[in-house]
């Protein structure tokens, strides 16, 4: 299959990945408003063509946070990503190291604060979600401090959470639960899809 925009990577993510877990990255809670509302807010910027312009000294490098990136943009924080792909997160963190600019690892990952810490070389920023439970955060916070994260990222909306209607369709909970509605959801309509999810 030929990489050749977004949608291809949708498709082939589609193929490899069981149907709860790209639901739960493909959708947004309740009727999707803000989800949908992103897409084409997105698709409203537009890149002004200049040309015959000297570009040789232009660069996108700054810093962010007393940091050096090559340009002014972090990976934000997007929990379990280790359902799409096995250590997503390290792998995320990776990338995002190799092209210079933050990651943030999510309160809601896969892999540990620990072991993402283990597998890079350059301090990540670690986000929070603030919870009534102060000792767990506080936990949690000093996990950040010892993995030597540079930045702690509040995430303040925890308070209501949004009702993700594929999620309740496809059975998918935190923690996952075993059952047949859940079983049968992560098998894709055309394949099965298990075996590949994460060669």
């Amino acid at each position: 299959m030929n990489i050749l925009e977004i949608k291809d990577l949708e498709k082939l993510a589609q193929k490899k990945v069981p149907k709860m877990f790209f639901d739960y990255v493909n959708s947004g809670s309740w009727t999707e408003t803000t989800y949908n509302e992103n897409v084409s807010d997105f698709q409203k910027i537009k890149l002004r063509q200049r040309v015959a312009i000297d570009m040789s000294n232009r660069t996108l490098e700054t810093k962010m946070i007393g940091q050096k990136v090559s340009m002014p943009m972090a990976i934000a924080p997007t929990g379990l990503t280790g359902m799409q792909r096995a250590d997503g997160e390290i792998l995320a963190a990776q990338a995002a190291e190799e092209f210079g600019i933050p990651f943030t690892l999510s309160t809601m990952s896969v892999c540990s604060i620990e072991a993402v810490a283990e597998k890079t070389k350059k301090p990540f920023w670690f986000q929070l979600y603030v919870m009534k439970d102060k000792k767990f955060m506080e936990r949690l916070i000093d996990r950040a401090k010892a993995a030597n994260c540079s930045a702690l990222v509040l995430t303040l909306d925890l308070q209501l959470l949004g009702q993700r209607h594929k999620d309740i369709r496809n059975g998918l909970s935190t923690p996952p639960q075993t059952c047949a509605k859940a079983y049968l959801s992560s098998f894709n309509s055309s394949s099965l899809v298990y075996e590949n999810a994460y060669n």
